[in-house]
């Protein structure tokens, strides 16, 4: 496992996070970004410095797709945060439609004697 194994786990992950993302495929595409992510951060960590120059070319390969990659994971991960806020938002909408007088405080029209 070297440079060029390294290189190969970074174009599958560029390949994935360029993939069309729907409703079907979201959680097995979150699940083979998180698999891809954690396998390149246990490589990065066993690489030695690059010491040929083929090494540094594929260091500046790696650099490159890395800025694609961290746009197309921000880009993947902030849609996913506003589709989670609009379902909690369905949701709250649905409890109110479902119970209206939920929030109506219990203790209204109550009387409470305060003398002793």
């Amino acid at each position: 496992m070297g440079w060029q194994h390294f290189l190969t786990i970074t174009e599958l992950l560029s390949k994935e996070v360029n993939r069309k993302v729907t409703d079907d495929n979201r959680q097995e595409v979150v699940q083979e970004i998180q698999r891809l992510l954690g396998e390149r951060s246990a490589i990065i960590q066993q690489l030695p410095q690059p010491q040929t120059n083929k090494e540094k070319e594929i260091v500046q390969t790696v650099m490159s797709l890395d800025l694609d990659i961290n746009q197309k994971l921000e880009f993947l991960f902030n849609g996913l945060k506003v589709e989670l806020r609009q379902m909690r938002r369905q949701k709250s909408s649905t409890q109110r439609y479902m119970n209206p007088y939920q929030s109506v405080s219990s203790f209204d029209g109550m009387f409470m004697d305060r003398k002793k």
